[in-house]
Order: structure tokens, then sequence, then C-alpha cells
């Protein structure tokens, strides 16, 4: 379980940090993804209230905030990624069946206060991203039934790792899913109403209090770009999002992002063969 929870983590980091922007497009049925190599894009820790935090999720609430990578919880870290290749017509093959998937070569670099380096501290990580919504919530379900015995449907603990890109329309593509209780969307925000003694699923950490958190995504592209938690008196308590060139040269990005965490993303593993539609 450590050795998958390190896996999941990993694949959460990177899910965070996919960038996209839209010169290249592709469609399966109703859904369009966007993005080619080159894409950039750099997130930043906007707000972190470190006593409102503690409430929240107690004295160890900074590894709750480090799900998305060491450094997560300083107020003005950044942290950028690159795509450095798109294959729009890839297929997730697993035990469950074959699935028609979008699939994005990323190299990435860690949450830092200070600049980046010349070279990434990571190369060669994968995001998936399914174009149909509800294979997605069939491969949750039959995931998760295998292991646990449950069929649990989808949110961002369940699902996380397969949600850091989304197609347009956004709103429509959320909306096919079969959400876990407490859990929705809101036009292109995911939405998580978690409430006093609830329990992050697999990762373990109990919310003490009532929370809100959500995660946007850009409407017009499907890039997912802010992650916000208020308490239970909507004060922003925690956020994080994209960070935007004084020139905007993503067209449609909003400044308003995932502690999405996913075992299906580690799981699926033992199971999945990438590769290329022949």
């Amino acid at each position: 379980m450590k050795k998958s929870k390190a896996i999941i983590t990993s694949l959460i980091i990177l899910s965070i940090t996919l960038a996209i922007t839209p010169p290249a497009i592709s469609q399966i049925g109703t859904y369009t993804f966007h993005g080619t190599s080159g894409d950039e894009k750099i997130l930043k820790v906007r707000t972190v209230n470190n006593q409102s935090l503690e409430d929240l999720f107690g004295p160890s609430w900074v590894s709750v905030i480090e799900i998305f990578g060491a450094g997560a919880a300083n107020v003005g870290a950044r942290k950028k990624s690159l795509v450095t290749d798109v294959n729009f017509s890839a297929e997730f093959d697993t035990a469950f069946g074959v699935y028609d998937v979008v699939t994005y070569n990323t190299s990435n670099w860690d949450w830092t206060t200070g600049t980046f380096n010349a070279t990434p501290d990571s190369i060669g990580d994968i995001v998936i991203s399914f174009y149909d919504p509800t294979n997605l919530t069939t491969y949750v379900n039959a995931l998760y039934t295998l292991f646990y015995g449950i069929p649990y449907n989808i949110s961002m603990h369940t699902a996380g790792a397969n949600l850091a890109q989304l197609p347009t329309s956004v709103a429509q593509y959320l909306g096919a899913f079969v959400w876990e209780p407490k859990w929705g969307n809101v036009g292109n925000t995911v939405v998580h109403n978690a409430e006093a003694s609830d329990v992050a699923f697999f990762w373990g950490h109990t919310y003490l209090e009532d929370c809100t958190e959500t995660w946007t995504y850009d409407e017009t592209y499907g890039a997912w770009i802010g992650y916000k938690i208020q308490d239970n008196e909507t004060n922003t308590i925690y956020e994080f999002s994209i960070e935007l060139p004084s020139t905007a040269a993503i067209p449609g990005f909003e400044t308003s992002i995932l502690l999405g965490v996913s075992i299906s993303a580690s799981v699926g593993l033992i199971f999945v063969i990438m590769k290329k539609k022949r």
C-alpha cells in the first residue's frame, strides 16, 4: 500500500501540472480535446491560512496539502509543466476493456519559491484522459469492485489522475459522470461538499469541519486551472491557480485546481498497456 500511495502521489503531482493550449484538437464522438507539444503552464499558490487549515485537517495539515507535492503549502510557490508530446489516438488497454483516450507526455518542475531549474525535475510523465466520460465511470466502478468489493463512482479521490485535462464541452463532460455522494459539478467546476468527520478515501485524512473544495477548468480548452478550499464560513483558506504571462498566451483561461487522489491510476498500472491505434 505504501508503494501504491507513492505512485499515486507522483501521478497526482503531474496531473496538476498538465499544460494545455489551443493549437491542436481532436474529436472522437461528442467531445473535443485540445493540446500540442510545447504547451506550458505555471501554477502559483495564492492563499495558505495556516490556522484555518489546522482547524480543518489537524496538526498534520501540511502533509494533506502536500499531496499536491512538496512545497505546495508555501504561499508564492510555483510549479511548471511542459507538454512534450500528445497522442490523440491512444488506447488504454485494461483488464476491463479497451478505451479510446488521449495521452499527454509531460516534463515537470517541482514547487519552488525561487526560480525554476534549467532542466525539469521529472520527464516522461504520462497523463491519460478518456474520450467518453461513461467509460471512465465504468472503469472506476470495475477497478474498485475488483480491489475493494465496492463499485465506487467518480470523485477526485477515485479518478483524479484521469481528470487533469478535460475535453470541451467541459460542463457536458462533467455532467455525464456518476458522482460519489457529496461530489458533483457546477458548470466547469467540480465541487466537493465535505462534512465534519468525513474521511478522505484512500489517503485517510479526516475533515474536522465542514468545507467546500473546488477544482476549476477552463471552459474553452478544458485545462484544469484552479483548486480552492473554503471553510464553513466560505472564507478561502487555501488556493492555487494558473499564472498567466503579462500578455496572455492562452486565450480563454480564467484566473480564478486537484486535491485529486486516484488509486485507480496506481492499481491500473498492473493491467495497463498503452499502445497507438493501428
